[in-house]
């Protein structure tokens, strides 16, 4: 398709072509020797203008669409100025224009201006993949080379290391006379042992989570994961030197006693809990409560058939590492009809494809969706403490474990979030997968769970660890909840035999 000209000798209409960028008289054979050819001639020098595709244009008002390419073509003359008023243009016609803030931020010599255009993407879509990468540039949490390489990247290599890493630990001491800290099970305080100080009431932990999709996108670029088994403790009380398991975050010294909190190690391989939920459950509580769940019911019924009665047991406080989740989902609920109606009388309408099939959307939140990452105890017993009660959340600090050792997580916050979507689904079809109450046709429920945002805390929660022997010899673990009192009890197990050599 060509653009007609008025052709100045003879008056015809001139073809400009679009293939070949000439102009010339069809009848007289006039051509132009300034002026369009001029500047088909600099179109050509330049080259063609680099094709911009729009993710969702469907969606964009035609007015704003005109001006984001309007805006690019003044790019591609080199005047930026007139390309950042096109895109504002284009962004005051419809503000929810991503494309046309994801350009401003990458075009604008501008920090705040860059701030502003991808805080107003990710405000409404935290998942948004390029809007989140150039964000994290701007932070200084990527740069742009690590940018580039998780994109390409499958991941971090995993490598398992066997000789015990070097750490760099915290000793928890009292700051005026050296002495050994300790928690005060009524007030939650910690105090000094020896002379009594009171150390400065820890505040409330940040309620924000780190964004999933981010961590994800941090982790992809990052070229190794080291899967640690040891770790090498030097006491910088006593000197003494010794390993302990991969799965502890502290630990009393067995030469001096003094409590030692590992902060690092030399292969940077874990992160620091984001806050810490004390102990409400004294330990004389959590044994009353074990007891009188032993007394209940259906244990007594266990015993008719075993001796399940408590010959001894001992009993301690420890905080777990949990991954706590808070996301918002989109639940899509489809109901199909698998038979028509039946109208009575011997007649069977034949239902409609709006009747057969109807769809629904329904928007929910979730908070503090909890995954114990330690390695012990089981992930059956953890999964039944019920809820932890976040607003009560300390901000961490390594003197808050003066009393009661922690544990290390050994499960990653990337496998965690495949739990907690699980579980979020689960509990989605759980909600909308039951049928209408009065529904008599035969009916099929399918409920898709969309995780549209989801961002995550590292927490040590309070649990109190039981283990019981029982009069015929069995084991088995009772945890209570070390801030609510919820009690689990496991199954008795019979204790393993040794083999004679």
């Amino acid at each position: 398709m060509g653009i007609k000209l008025d052709c100045p000798t003879c008056g015809n209409r001139m073809t400009f072509n679009m293939a070949t960028t000439s102009v010339f008289c069809r009848e007289c054979g006039y051509k132009p020797t300034t002026g369009i050819d001029e500047r088909a001639e600099q179109i050509r020098a330049k080259g063609k203008r680099p094709n911009v595709a729009l993710a969702n244009p469907s969606a964009i008002q035609p007015r704003a669409v005109a001006l984001f390419y309007t805006a690019h073509d003044h790019l591609f003359d080199g005047n930026k100025a007139a390309a950042i008023d096109s895109l504002q243009d284009a962004i005051d016609i419809q503000s929810d224009f991503d494309d046309a803030h994801i350009w401003m931020a990458k075009i604008s010599d501008d920090p705040a201006v860059k701030r502003e255009h991808l805080s107003s993407i990710l405000a409404v879509n935290p998942s948004h993949g390029e809007a989140m990468q150039m964000m994290m540039v701007l932070n200084g949490r990527l740069t742009v080379e690590q940018t580039q390489k998780g994109l390409n990247s499958q991941g971090p290599v995993i490598k398992r290391v066997d000789d015990a890493v070097k750490t760099t630990i915290k000793n928890t001491r009292c700051p005026k006379c050296n002495g050994s800290l300790t928690t005060n099970d009524h007030t939650g305080r910690t105090e000094c042992g020896f002379c009594g100080y009171v150390l400065p009431e820890n505040g409330k932990a940040n309620p924000n989570g780190d964004f999933l999709f981010a961590a994800l996108l941090e982790r992809r670029a990052e070229p190794i994961k080291w899967l640690i088994g040891e770790r090498l403790l030097h006491c910088n009380q006593c000197g003494a030197e010794r390993t302990i398991a991969a799965s502890e975050l502290s630990t009393r010294c067995p030469f001096c006693a003094s409590n030692q909190v590992i902060e690092k190690d030399a292969l940077d391989s874990f992160e620091q809990p984001d806050g810490i939920i004390p102990f409400k459950v004294t330990r004389e509580e959590a044994s009353r409560l074990i007891k009188e769940q032993l007394k209940r019911v259906t244990e007594r019924i266990k015993g008719w058939f075993d001796n399940n009665k408590i010959a001894s047991a001992t009993l301690n406080g420890y905080y777990l590492p949990f991954w706590m989740f808070d996301a918002t989902v989109e639940v899509s609920r489809t109901r199909i009809r698998t038979e028509p109606t039946n109208r009575g009388y011997g007649y069977t309408r034949t239902m409609t494809p709006a009747e057969t099939y109807t769809q629904t959307k329904f928007n929910e939140i979730f908070g503090d969706v909890e995954v114990c990452a330690a390695v012990s105890p089981a992930k059956e017993l953890t999964r039944q403490l019920g809820d932890y009660h976040t607003v009560e959340m300390l901000d961490y600090s390594p003197n808050l474990l003066a009393k009661y050792p922690a544990q290390l997580y050994t499960q990653d916050f990337d496998a965690a979030a495949l739990e907690a979507r699980s579980h979020i689904s689960a509990a989605m079809r759980y909600k909308f997968g039951s049928r209408d109450l009065g529904e008599t046709e035969k009916v099929t429920i399918n409920v898709f769970t969309n995780i549209q945002h989801m961002s995550f805390r590292l927490v040590l929660a309070p649990v109190w660890i039981a283990q019981l022997v029982e009069q015929d010899k069995d084991r088995r673990t009772a945890l209570v909840n070390g801030q609510t009192g919820q009690v689990v009890l496991g199954k008795s197990e019979k204790p393993q035999r040794k083999h004679a050599l």
